[in-house]
């Protein structure tokens, strides 16, 4: 990952950087839990679930701000301007998932192809949030892409038998990481 300008040249220590690791780890393995939760959400409710990834991007979007927040003090770097960086970011998911959610409302889109959307927003907002702020958010957001072309494509237990070893191995990079400076130069 890019580091961004305001954070360039600021150094932490090792323990930080492993300290840091975990949290991002830990916040990870939560995000992946709730994306999973809301794809068999979307898979038995028969509302799919729809406000759920409005919940989802919010969540993830506070995730990503505290983040954020907590990476730019640690580097006495200016905080402001990842802040509102962020929130515009997660600000455009928010509105494309409810332009989704209003197609579904009007007929435009069915319950199951909204959820699928929503996901696919979720999971390009994420990917593009790892190339600007943190790389594991890519990594997230590939794993949310799968989801979402499963979801199109294979039945829910087939879905978490591919998704669930793909999980598997992102924590195994998180832990090859371990040791290793937490923000790339």
């Amino acid at each position: 990952m890019a580091t961004p300008t305001h954070l360039k040249g600021a150094t932490a220590t090792p323990d930080a950087d492993r300290s840091s690791l975990k949290v991002d780890l830990w916040l990870f393995i939560i995000m992946l839990v709730l994306a999973l939760v809301g794809v068999g959400i979307t898979q038995v409710e028969h509302a799919g679930g729809k406000l759920y990834w409005l919940f989802l991007v919010l969540v993830y979007a506070g995730i990503s701000v505290a983040r954020a927040w907590q990476r730019a003090k640690g580097c006495d770097a200016p905080v402001w301007p990842m802040i509102r960086a962020q929130v515009f970011h997660w600000l455009g998911a928010l509105v494309a998932i409810n332009i989704v959610l209003y197609y579904e409302s009007v007929d435009i889109a069915s319950r199951g192809a909204a959820a699928d959307y929503s996901l696919l927003i979720l999971a390009l907002s994420c990917y593009l949030a790892g190339v600007h702020f943190n790389w594991s958010y890519s990594l997230l957001g590939v794993l949310l892409a799968v989801m979402a072309v499963g979801l199109g494509y294979l039945d829910q237990l087939s879905l978490f038998a591919l998704v669930i070893p793909l999980a598997v191995l992102a924590v195994w990079i998180f832990a090859r990481r371990k040791g290793t400076d937490a923000v790339a130069s």
